[in-house]
């Protein structure tokens, strides 16, 4: 919120609360039953969880680590293919190219807790009637928070190396590295491989990051009870609406214990929508008839927000967030 706002708004609340204390004058029963209040808040408690780390590309889609297998512009005539490719030429054994894929990694999991979410909430309130020696009404709030999660834990774990044989049919294959093309021609390969899987130990290494901004809508009943002379309690609840603009990038290294190594790397935005409810409770101390300042707690369940990127997901768990806040209400 910037600053030309802020003085805005305490412009036209003063000016409200001027004119509400020139007519009580003339109407002593004048119950200023609008309130509008603003401030801080700090959200505790909010979690992530990165999923499916380390799960790169499968070997079903016709890439590999070291070469490619994909359909020609014949449509693989005869089960053979001229759109191919290789890169080593220890590859080639016994009439038939091998192309290797570490393609189920680890599929790990990373819980993450952030320290703090910081943002602000703005509130409008009215007075409906009295019950119980209080008051109840209705609000309805806007509040914004600000959520960076970043992880950089290593994971191991077993993965695995898959390794299929494609035939050459006689052919002798051309010299290493060879690029095929879609139109061809080109020497013919097999397009139905001979699949083998082997176990290896995995080491995950790099960073996931997690940037959320988090848009809410809140409407619900309040009760407001007084005690002492400037002193009063607020209890509310209801119905919470929220918006989770993210952000998921990660950046990681994939080291298997058969030498190879793949850069997994992968970032994009996206928003989602989640409905839920919130419960709160605030204490209020009366500076004057018109102005307030207020502290309180509040807890929110906004579910999790799914957001995939890649081959990976994070998601930001929301479903009992707790947030503590404080700042001024203006009644008019």
């Amino acid at each position: 919120m910037n600053k030309p706002f802020i003085a805005l708004t305490l412009a036209l609340t003063t000016g409200l609360c001027a004119r509400n204390l020139r007519a009580a004058d003339a109407d002593t029963d004048n119950p200023n039953p609008n309130w509008f209040s603003f401030g801080p808040q700090y959200g505790l408690n909010l979690n992530a969880r990165f999923k499916y780390i380390g799960n790169v590309n499968p070997a079903d889609s016709g890439n590999y680590d070291d070469g490619f297998v994909h359909t020609d512009s014949s449509g693989n005539a005869g089960g053979q293919t001229w759109n191919w490719g290789y890169q080593n030429a220890s590859q080639v054994q016994d009439n038939t190219v091998t192309m290797h894929t570490s393609s189920a990694a680890v599929n790990g999991t990373e819980n993450q807790n952030d320290n703090l979410g910081a943002g602000f909430d703005l509130v409008y309130g009215r007075n409906l009637g009295t019950v119980l020696g209080g008051k109840w009404g209705l609000q309805a709030a806007f509040d914004f928070t600000g959520i960076s999660i970043h992880d950089s834990q290593p994971l191991s774990g077993t993965g695995t190396t898959i390794s299929d044989a494609y035939s050459l049919g006689g052919v002798t294959a051309p010299q290493a590295p060879y690029t095929g093309g879609y139109n061809g021609p080109g020497p013919l390969l097999g397009d139905s491989p001979t699949r083998t899987t082997a176990s290896e130990t995995v080491l995950i290494t790099g960073s996931r990051t997690l940037d959320a901004q988090v848009y809410a809508l809140r409407l619900g009943p309040y009760f407001e009870f007084p005690f002492g002379k400037h002193w009063s309690g607020r209890l509310g609840g209801g119905l919470a609406l929220g918006v989770a603009d993210t952000k998921y990038s990660y950046n990681e290294m994939i080291s298997f214990g058969g030498g190879q190594t793949f850069n997994n790397i992968g970032s994009s935005e996206s928003a989602s929508f989640q409905a839920g409810g919130y419960l709160e409770g605030k204490l209020l101390y009366a500076m004057t008839p018109c102005t307030s300042l207020f502290v309180g707690a509040q807890y929110e369940n906004l579910g999790t927000f799914s957001h995939n990127t890649g081959n990976e997901q994070a998601q930001l768990d929301m479903s009992s967030t707790v947030y503590v806040l404080f700042g001024v209400q203006f009644n008019f």
